[in-house]
């Protein structure tokens, strides 16, 4: 099973943490994850195996 972690700023974590709340309200999804705080920096490790390019079309659509 693979794992995504990827380190971000103040700015794309705020980002990131939107989209959770806009695929959990609009298609009730659910993606576990945790964050490590390192400096300014948030690390964010997705636990789920999710479909990143499949997320990704459904925020495109709700933008739309």
């Amino acid at each position: 099973e693979r794992t995504m972690k990827s380190t971000l700023t103040k700015e794309e974590y705020k980002e990131f943490t939107e989209s959770l709340v806009m695929l959990k309200e609009k298609a009730n999804i659910d993606i576990a994850h945790t964050v490590e705080y390192k400096g300014d920096n948030f690390i964010v490790e997705i636990l789920d195996d999710v479909d990143v390019e499949h997320l990704d079309n459904i925020l495109l659509d709700m933008e739309n």
